[in-house]
């Protein structure tokens, strides 16, 4: 895990973002002060949606998340015919569609897709 920080501007206003990369389970310290948290996982595997899954209900089980701004991330880098997408679209929406206030995003870093967004 990292901490970076990262200023952005909304509607004008200018924030100074602070970002944690964890790199486990969420505990009741960190359910307790995240203010937003983006869930990240790769398209072509399964495991990684799963995992996602697996963290999105943890978190919801220590604080709930109808007040906590949620996105979920799918990485499409690593797509090739050798390694073919595994998680479609509708099932990605639908897990976010069990949380309030939940942007989905697909992203390639490769060709800077959804990267800024």
């Amino acid at each position: 895990g990292g901490q970076f920080k990262r200023e952005v501007t909304v509607d004008g206003q200018s924030h100074l973002l602070l970002i944690r990369e964890e790199a486990g389970a969420p505990d009741a310290q960190f359910a307790s002060w995240a203010d937003a948290v983006i869930f990240v996982f790769s398209l072509e595997s399964e495991s990684s949606f799963e995992e996602v899954t697996q963290l999105h209900a943890l978190l919801s089980d220590l604080r709930g998340t109808s007040d906590l701004a949620l996105a979920l991330v799918g990485t499409q880098d690593k797509i090739s015919s050798s390694s073919p997408r595994v998680v479609e679209d509708a099932r990605a929406r639908a897990l976010c569609g069990d949380a309030r206030r939940c942007l989905y995003y697909e992203t390639c870093a490769t060709y800077g897709l959804n990267v800024d967004r």
